[in-house]
């Protein structure tokens, strides 16, 4: 992929219901941080490194229970999750501010 010098890279939060097999019983998800090019500001198709905008899949968590309440697996996945791509989009800003 040919990186334009100008183009600024986003993190973002994405989250999908996982494949599970027909023995498991409940709801279960994905959740993933990816690095997208800055136009992708909103949601891709796809946890892949080959949907539109995706420049690469920073971390993922598997199989996660979605509960009813904010202490399920899952929720706590959003949670970190949005607080890594938090860290890494105020590193980008500031790599960004030093290289300006």
């Amino acid at each position: 992929m040919v990186e334009h010098p100008n183009s600024m890279r986003t993190y973002i939060v994405q989250s999908a219901t996982a494949n599970m097999p027909s023995s498991c019983w409940g709801r279960y998800g994905r959740v993933a941080v990816l690095e997208v090019d800055s136009m992708m500001r909103t949601s891709v198709s796809m946890i892949s490194e080959r949907a539109r905008g995706v420049i690469r899949v920073v971390r993922t968590w598997e199989k996660l229970n979605i509960g009813k309440t904010e202490r399920c697996a899952f929720e706590r996945a959003i949670a970190a999750a949005e607080e890594l791509a938090q860290e890494l989009n105020e590193a980008a800003r500031m790599k960004e501010a030093i290289n300006a």
